[in-house]
């Protein structure tokens, strides 16, 4: 779960355009998203290298885009990572905290420009209207507060909705590293340290707060089974 953009932060911005401030308007995504939010690729850095040349490599989606849609800070988006060796990549380096930022690329269809509020500052562009193309991780995030704020492994939702004898019973019949990897996650809910359970951010990505209560549960139990 992460916000691919921020909603009125003021953004200094070097690019082909100019040196300028980048506002993104609460609305610049409703079209875009209702018109083809269907075919949005969830991509690492744009498909590019980190000197913003075309990477093979990163050339394949990540994984799949679940849910875009904007609210009340921005953009957030929800996306099942896919089982590769790309995605699995990328995943573990969201875990150790080496991407924490998200991004996004497409067209500026409609911009207002408003002159600098003072002298020698810079010219505003708000952008109203963005045909969005794809979004995803990357090191070099433009918007510093566009975050990854959280990561929910599937597992995790799995296990919200089984009793612990259930789960007991789930974990036993998995083999390695999937059957640490599980421990793992529910140690982590039962001390609230993890970060396999998303923060409460007011966002609508079901309830954290009701998820670490399921999965507290005798871990004890759990590992002898």
């Amino acid at each position: 779960d992460a916000y691919a953009a921020v909603f009125d932060t003021p953004q200094e911005i070097h690019d082909r355009d100019g040196h300028y401030l980048e506002v993104l308007d609460r609305v610049t995504f409703d079209r875009t998203l209702a018109q083809r939010g269907h075919l949005l690729q969830a991509m690492f850095n744009h498909g590019k290298t980190m000197y913003g040349t075309p990477s093979e490599r990163y050339s394949m989606p990540i994984g799949t885009p679940l849910e875009v849609k904007p609210d009340a800070a921005g953009l957030m988006t929800a996306t099942r990572m896919s089982k590769t060796p790309l995605g699995d990549e990328i995943l573990e380096l969201i875990h150790d905290g080496a991407i924490k930022g998200m991004s996004f690329s497409g067209s500026f269809v409609r911009t207002e420009k408003q002159p600098a509020t003072q002298r020698g500052g810079l010219q505003t562009f708000r952008r109203m209207e963005t045909a969005l193309r794809e979004y995803g991780p990357t090191p070099f995030p433009y918007y510093e507060s566009a975050l990854i704020v959280g990561v929910r492994s599937e597992a995790a939702e799995m296990l919200a909705t089984m009793s612990p004898e259930e789960i007991a019973e789930f974990a036993a019949a998995l083999a390695e590293p999937a059957r640490a990897d599980l421990l793992r996650a529910l140690a982590a809910a039962d001390t609230g340290t993890g970060n396999d359970i998303p923060p409460d951010t007011g966002h609508d990505v079901g309830s954290p707060t009701r998820t670490k209560a399921l999965l507290r549960l005798d871990l004890d139990r759990l590992k002898r089974s």
